[in-house]
């Protein structure tokens, strides 16, 4: 469990759902990965030496162009992954917050670097409060929209290229 994680161990399960579904992805894709998930500052070294985060999100509402992916900042300084690969999991509002059966459905939204979220990602601290939406966010974050991650079409073939 990370330091600053406001969930804790349902956000591990989260997280982890997502990187499954991300292994899964890659697997239908050909594409070849190393799993350290045992390091901190990165999920996966892609076979190019690209490295990935995964960042998983539970969602009551199908995602759409203008929805924001996150990166919380509290290990941002130590987690330098080449790429975030961001994932939504969908659940029923209704049911229980803490079942993992509550969700129905995953999202492989794509995929943005590191280098371009610092250039471009919309920084929030802390209680502050998006007023396009009414999110209030927990931890100082960096967000991006949808429409700003690169397609996973584009993000196969990075990973696949030789270098």
């Amino acid at each position: 469990m990370l330091k600053g994680s406001h969930r804790r161990q349902q956000a591990n399960e989260v997280g982890l759902l997502g990187e499954v579904i991300i292994e899964e992805f890659f697997d239908e894709q050909g594409i070849q990965y190393h799993d350290e998930r045992t390091r901190t500052t990165h999920d996966y070294t892609m076979q190019n030496g690209v490295t990935v985060d995964v960042k998983t999100k539970e969602r009551t509402a199908r995602p759409q162009a203008h929805y924001e992916n996150s990166v919380p900042l509290y290990n941002h300084a130590h987690q330098r992954p080449d790429f975030y690969y961001f994932v939504s999991l969908m659940r029923h509002s209704r049911q229980s917050t803490t079942d993992l059966k509550r969700f129905f459905e995953a999202h492989i939204l794509g995929a943005v670097s590191r280098r371009r979220l610092e250039q471009v990602g919309q920084h929030w601290k802390a209680g502050a409060t998006d007023p396009r939406n009414g999110t209030t966010f927990w931890t100082d974050c960096l967000n991006v929209s949808m429409e700003q991650l690169l397609e996973n079409t584009e993000m196969t073939r990075l990973f696949t290229e030789v270098t």
